[in-house]
């Protein structure tokens, strides 16, 4: 589950940050301090859930969450210290309702909401078909290393080979499992489990190793949400 954390306070930040540190199922891929870095995050990173301050600079919360498609953008769980604003809240569809300070048993109540409401909504590929010729060939998803850009197509490097699809980087990265699959390029997704390291240079640029040998680079902007993700050295 991929979040976002949105509040003007870098306190408030670091304790929902911490909160969700508990959770092996969630990654924090942003964090925030006004209402356009919110937009921004959810326009780049495309999250599952944004824990969301109501009173923040530029655009409030509400604001935010009035923006978002509520059927296909991000949950919204509010977190705020003021309790005026619940109602306005449940009309933009939020998840949740937190108010500060937060206890851990209601915060974990609000995820376990957040989680039905995920499982409910999307239904992530279970393989990926690739047209070679007349024959129309089924890649099993754990036998995938990584999928790169080509031109407007995607490739598949599967068990050493390479497969064509007819469909872009972007509406392919929509069908694939994010507890699965992780885009760390502007032109590549890797399996996660294939992951074997990270190395870093001197000038701090990150490339991943797989674990049957893919070279894969890492973004810059993309980077500390995988080193989050795996905790690799």
């Amino acid at each position: 589950m991929r979040a976002v954390i949105a509040d003007d306070e870098p306190l408030s930040r670091r304790v929902v940050q911490q909160l969700l540190a508990r959770h092996a199922d969630v990654r924090v891929v942003a964090e925030c301090g006004d209402g356009d870095a919110v937009r921004d995050a959810i326009a780049h990173h495309r999250p599952d859930v944004v824990f969301l301050d109501i009173r923040m600079p530029v655009a409030s919360g509400l604001d935010v969450a009035r923006a978002r498609d509520a059927r296909t953008g991000p949950l919204v769980v509010f977190v705020t210290a003021y309790d005026e604003f619940a109602l306005p809240a449940f009309d933009v569809d939020a998840v949740d309702y937190l108010t500060k300070p937060l206890v851990e048993d209601r915060f974990d109540a609000a995820l376990a909401r957040v989680r039905d409401r995920l499982a409910g909504r999307r239904v992530y590929a279970a393989h990926l078909t690739a047209r070679i010729g007349a024959r129309d060939v089924i890649i099993p998803l754990e036998t995938v290393e990584y999928i790169e850009a080509d031109d407007v197509y995607a490739a598949i490097v599967a068990n050493g080979r390479r497969h064509l699809l007819r469909t872009s980087l972007d509406a392919l990265e929509r069908s694939l499992d994010p507890g699965a699959f992780a885009r760390v390029h502007r032109s590549y997704i890797v399996r996660i489990d294939g992951i074997r390291e990270i190395r870093r240079d001197e000038s701090g640029s990150a490339t991943l190793l797989t674990a049957r040998g893919g070279v894969i680079p890492v973004s810059r902007r993309r980077r500390a949400a995988i080193d989050a993700l795996r905790q690799l050295p």
